[in-house]
């Protein structure tokens, strides 16, 4: 039985010896993540925000392009942290069908309207889907879009009833 003992005893000790080459294993961990800038609180005015346009007669659009006079708005977003430096605002509603740059009368019953929305210098229109982006000031840690709206008829067959429309923004801040 010693023998047999004498036999098994390297064997095993190999044996050992290899399983303990085979236990040491390095591994690498990757951690990755972002910063971001943090929110500002949009203000209670812009919050469910009314445009109202005056009455309009439909007989005072009969072409393309007619308009309304402009309603200027504004969206105001304050306590805009330190690291924030600029708010994009994403418009989305629906999209006119007869031209799909305006904002359909989604909710109203005339029809032949659509609504134009542009940056208060009337310079820069903005569309369903469209991205807006400002500062925020570093005094005052606001960031303030000044805007303008107005009734717009992209086929010039304008027929009486109600217009409304709702447009939702989302803000993104960097």
């Amino acid at each position: 039985m010693a023998h047999r003992i004498s036999k098994l005893l390297p064997a095993l000790t190999c044996l050992w010896a290899a399983s303990g080459l085979h236990a040491v294993q390095a591994t690498d961990i990757n951690l990755s993540g972002a910063v971001v800038a943090s929110a500002c609180t949009v203000d209670t005015g812009t919050k469910e925000q009314t445009v109202t346009f005056e009455q309009a007669h439909a007989v005072d659009y009969p072409e393309v392009g007619d308009t309304s006079e402009w309603q200027d708005f504004t969206l105001t977003l304050s306590a805009c942290p330190p690291s924030t430096t600029l708010v994009t605002a994403l418009f989305s509603g629906d999209a006119d069908t007869d031209d799909i740059t305006k904002f359909a009368n989604a909710q109203g019953s005339a029809s032949g309207m659509a609504l134009q929305i542009m940056t208060r210098d009337h310079l820069s229109e903005i569309s369903p889907a469209g991205e807006l982006a400002t500062p925020v000031d570093s005094t005052s840690r606001r960031a303030v879009f000044p805007l303008s709206a107005r009734m717009y008829t992209p086929t010039g067959a304008v027929t009486a009833g109600e217009f409304k429309t709702t447009i939702q923004l989302t803000f993104t801040y960097q």
